[in-house]
């Protein structure tokens, strides 16, 4: 998996923004809107749920 670094203005990490208190944090969002969050998932099964989810509310 690559680790894209990625800044909101100059100089300013994007976690920031979104209140990344804990690596890694995924943060799933559609149309701005966060519509889901872990904080350290410890497998991919949990991702996968997440996006199960996400796509089952599209």
């Amino acid at each position: 998996m690559r680790h894209i670094r990625i800044e909101d203005g100059k100089g300013r990490r994007l976690g920031r923004s979104f209140g990344v208190k804990l690596w890694p944090t995924l943060i799933f969002l559609k149309d701005g809107k966060e519509m889901a969050r872990l904080v350290r998932p410890e497998n991919s099964d949990l991702i996968q749920r997440a996006l199960e989810n996400i796509c089952k509310d599209a």
